[in-house]
C-alpha cells in the first residue's frame, strides 16, 4: 500500500517496521543543512532523512516519468483566475481527470479507497495544500487548505469528484468556502 510520507514515517516508528542500518558519505556542508532542516521540523536527523527517503519513492520518482511540472504559486494562481469558471470545470473534468488516472494507474496495479486517500493525501502534501484526514464513524474526512483562491477549489473540488466517481466509484458532496475544501466518503466501498 502505498502512503503518504507522514503516514509512512508514523507507521514505521509505531509497528517497528523492519528497519536496516545502511551508511552514506555525503559533502559536510550537507549533512550540516540537514541537520538545521531537521532541528527546525523538532525531528531527529534520523527521522528527517527517512522522510526525504519515504517522499521520493512515494512521489519524486514518478513526477518526471508522468509528466508533472513544477511552477510558481503566482503564476498558476493568475493563469487559474484569467479562466472562466466553466473552463476551470471543463479543464478539471477533460485533461486534469484522465491525467490523474493515468497517474494512478502508473503509480498502483489496483486503486482501493486506501489507495485513493494515500494518492491525494501525498498529491496534497507536495502541492503544499495543507490537510487534515480523519477517518470517524467509518469514513474519511478530508479538510484541505491553500492559498491559490476560488479558482483552485473550484478545481480541485471537480478534479477530486470526478476521480472519486470514476476510479471508486463512488459520488462525494464536495464543499467550499474561499479556500478550504471539505468532504468525506465511506472506507469501504
Amino acid at each position: 500500500m502505498l502512503y503518504p510520507v507522514r503516514s509512512a514515517i508514523k507507521e514505521m516508528e509505531a509497528k517497528k517496521l523492519k528497519t536496516e542500518t545502511i551508511t552514506f558519505r555525503l559533502p559536510s556542508n550537507f549533512i550540516d543543512e540537514l541537520r538545521m532542516d531537521a532541528r527546525i521540523d523538532g525531528v531527529s536527523l534520523n527521522s528527517y532523512a527517512a522522510k526525504i527517503i519515504a517522499n521520493h519513492i512515494q512521489w519524486e520518482r514518478y513526477e518526471r516519468k508522468v509528466g508533472l511540472l513544477p511552477m510558481t504559486e503566482a503564476f498558476l494562481k493568475e493563469v487559474m483566475n484569467q479562466l472562466t469558471d466553466e473552463q476551470v470545470v471543463n479543464l478539471a473534468q477533460k485533461i486534469e481527470k484522465q491525467k490523474f488516472k493515468d497517474i494512478f494507474a502508473f503509480m498502483r496495479d489496483d486503486q482501493d479507497i486506501d489507495d485513493f486517500v494515500n494518492i491525494i493525501s501525498t498529491w496534497l502534501t507536495v502541492s503544499w495544500m495543507q490537510q487534515n484526514i480523519e477517518i470517524r464513524e467509518g469514513s474519511y474526512h478530508f479538510k484541505i487548505r491553500h492559498s491559490m483562491g476560488n479558482k483552485w477549489s473550484l478545481y480541485v473540488k471537480t478534479l477530486l469528484s470526478e476521480l472519486s466517481q470514476d476510479i471508486l466509484g463512488i459520488k462525494v458532496d464536495i464543499k467550499t468556502v474561499g479556500d478550504t475544501i471539505s468532504f468525506a466518503f465511506g472506507v469501504s466501498k
